[in-house]
């Protein structure tokens, strides 16, 4: 990497948050997934630097400080973000873009700061409260989506294990397997193994039903989303049709992208793909 990369903590939204900048331009919001931090990001930071000035946020309990017993859901997490891009941006609309449990937070940052959101990517994430959404809480291939809710169970079984259950996780949904290194998932594994840090990602799971709640709460308000939309699926799992389908029951100008051959984890796996994707994306939502 050879990106300046710039930390910072603030407290904002009642919590102490960490999350590092780089580049200048339009800002360029990406937030990370289970059970990764804002180091995910790092193959593609070089590649939109030159384009976008890039925040990457750690999420609430993951940046080194043990975060607060509640306020897990994805809303509450979008105001988390709200806050970081306040302080960094004030009121200049941004581009976000999620993967995983990351892209249910852009979502809910779209929902609920509209005007403020100039293009929404969302990466590998069936969305709360839509159909496919629903329809993946049965899929066997997402176990882990019930399991992680049981949070005290799960906690239980994970805590001191930390590191090789996030490496069965990753190497378990992936294609090209030299995507994320042994020294990835020590950081991660590290990252995790934090005081607070796992009971956090697992309380992100356990708001899960509130989270569809809010979602569609929001949506029969306000309605679907405006700004331009896409949705990226890997091609080991991704059925272009629910896929799509998902997108037309949030957006009324939205659009999917399936990347291959991918497994869940697109950033690493094809971030020049990804990289294409996201300045396409932020590119339509200045012309809009």
């Amino acid at each position: 990497m050879t990106t300046n990369l710039r930390h910072h903590r603030i407290m904002g939204n009642g919590v102490v948050q960490h999350y590092v900048t780089a580049g200048e331009g339009q800002s360029l919001i990406l937030l990370h997934g289970f059970p990764q931090t804002w180091l995910m990001w790092r193959p593609i930071i070089d590649r939109l630097a030159a384009h976008f000035r890039l925040i990457v946020p750690d999420l609430r309990g993951l940046g080194g400080v043990p975060g607060p017993s509640d306020g897990y859901d994805k809303h509450t997490l979008a105001a988390d973000v709200k806050a970081i891009v306040q302080a960094e941006c004030g009121n200049e609309p941004v581009v976000l873009c999620g993967h995983d449990m990351g892209a249910y937070v852009a979502f809910a940052y779209a929902l609920n700061y509209r005007s403020g959101v100039k293009g929404l990517i969302t990466v590998d994430a069936p969305l709360p409260g839509t159909t496919f959404g629903e329809q993946i809480m049965s899929n066997p291939r997402t176990w882990h989506i019930n399991f992680h809710a049981n949070a005290d169970i799960a906690h239980m079984l994970i805590a001191g294990r930390e590191r090789e259950y996030i490496r069965y996780f990753i190497m378990s949904r992936i294609y090209n397997a030299g995507a994320v290194t042994e020294q990835e998932v020590d950081l991660y594994a590290a990252a995790y193994s934090a005081p607070g840090a796992l009971r956090a990602a697992l309380e992100m799971y356990r708001s899960l039903a509130k989270d569809r709640e809010l979602n569609l709460s929001s949506l029969q308000k306000d309605g679907k989303l405006e700004m331009p939309y896409v949705a990226v699926g890997c091609s080991m799992t991704a059925v272009e049709e629910v896929l799509q389908g998902m997108v037309d029951e949030v957006s009324v100008n939205g659009s999917i992208r399936i990347v291959e051959p991918s497994g869940h984890w697109i950033p690493e796996e094809h971030p020049d793909r990804l990289s294409e994707i996201i300045i396409e994306t932020a590119n339509r939502g200045r012309q809009g």
